[in-house]
């Protein structure tokens, strides 16, 4: 699981280093007057963009890796745990009333028989 966060936040730098490269590059298009500041700033705003939709499927494809993951691995999720507690749960109190009510019957037959 270690791993699968290393490669995670590996990715998330790689993508936002991309962005500064990006942005970067095309400052200087614009101080070296290779392009206008206008065509800069678009040349930018469509960069960022693809970086954004690259950050979201790069996101998708990792949260898609660790569910594959998990189900190769045959781990238990946080809702089928809390679903057994509460399975366990409603076993115990059925069990005690099942004590109780014969602890109850033992009861009444002692005092039956005095």
């Amino acid at each position: 699981m270690a791993d699968l966060k290393s490669v995670f936040y590996t990715s998330v730098g790689l993508v936002l280093k991309g962005k500064k490269k990006v942005e970067k590059a095309a400052q200087q298009f614009v101080e070296d007057n290779k392009i206008e500041a206008a065509e800069g700033k678009r040349l930018v705003d469509k960069a960022v963009k693809y970086v954004e939709d690259a950050k979201e499927e790069l996101f998708k494809k990792i949260s898609e890796a660790v569910k594959t993951t998990i189900n190769k691995m045959d781990l238990t999720t946080h809702k089928e745990v809390a679903k057994l507690k509460n399975e366990i749960k409603n076993l115990k109190t059925r069990l005690h009333r099942s004590t109780d009510t014969k602890n109850i019957k033992q009861k009444i037959k002692k005092s039956q028989k005095k």
